[in-house]
This record gives C-alpha cells, structure tokens and sequence, in this order.
C-alpha cells in the first residue's frame, strides 16, 4: 500500500512539475514572450538611436544653415540651382522622363 502511495505522489508531483515548466515557457509572462518583447526592445532602441543620431545631424545642419554663409551658399547651389554672376553652369543629360506622364 505505501508503494502504491508512493508512485501516486511521484505522479502527481511528475504532472505537477510538467505544469510547471509549461507555465513557465508558454504563460504570457512566460520565456516565450519574454524573449519576444526583449526583441521588441531592442529594435525600438536601436530605432531610438537611429533618430537621435538623425537629430543631431540636422541641429548641426540648422546651426550650419545659421551662422555660416558657406553653409546657406552650398545649399542655394545643390537644392535650388543657383549661380553667382559670371559662372557658367554646365548640365549633363540625367535619366530620360518616364514616358507618358
């Protein structure tokens, strides 16, 4: 009779345990979702860094656009074509338009 209660009690402790370990993987704090979320973090820092790191760039290029002539002067030549009197601008063909629209 104490043998037989023995196997029951390690039975129930095996399933016990077994509930256990499933709990604690599969539960929604469990390891799975853990890890998931811990992925989640890490691309949002690394998304976070990414747009600091953007936003230092344009304070620097803002502060540039305010103080230094050079900086108003590359930028009127690249974004808006212009020239100094006297310059001759020269104008290589680029890529075709689209055709039809």
């Amino acid at each position: 009779m104490k043998g037989l209660i023995n196997r029951i009690a390690l039975v129930v402790f095996g399933v016990l345990a077994i509930a256990t370990l499933l709990l604690a993987v599969f539960n929604d704090k469990g390891v799975l979702q853990v890890h998931r979320q811990s992925q989640k973090l890490s691309g949002i820092e690394a998304d976070v860094a990414r747009i600091e790191a953007e936003n230092k760039t344009l304070t620097e290029e803002i502060h540039a656009l305010r103080t230094d002539p050079n900086a108003i002067e590359k930028l009127a030549r690249e974004e808006l074509k212009l020239v100094k009197p006297g310059e001759v601008v020269l104008v290589t063909p680029g890529e075709p338009a689209p055709a039809g629209k």
